[in-house]
């Protein structure tokens, strides 16, 4: 009996190719209400992002609501990526 079932399973076959490493976390809580962004990659500068909140205020002193989240949400990580490490990707 071999132990090929077992490597299946841990994700580690030969021949698969290894499992991307996470480098990033955005959390964002089930009501749409707060998100951040926390940059993973070793040696950041800027390891967290926000938290940003839909009361938050935009230049007019109106709150952004959830379509305001949901700007930041949408480009914080490129805006990151772009900003701290040189790179879209």
């Amino acid at each position: 009996m071999t132990n090929q079932h077992s490597a299946d399973a841990a994700g580690d076959a030969p021949g698969r190719p290894a499992p991307p490493l996470v480098t990033a976390a955005l959390f964002v809580d089930l009501d749409g209400q707060r998100a951040r962004y926390e940059c993973l990659r070793p040696g950041c500068p800027h390891r967290l992002e926000g938290p940003a909140y839909s009361t938050d205020r935009d230049e007019q002193g109106e709150p952004i609501g959830v379509a305001g989240l949901k700007t930041f949400i949408d480009g914080i990580k490129s805006q990151h990526l772009t900003q701290y490490h040189g790179s879209t990707r």
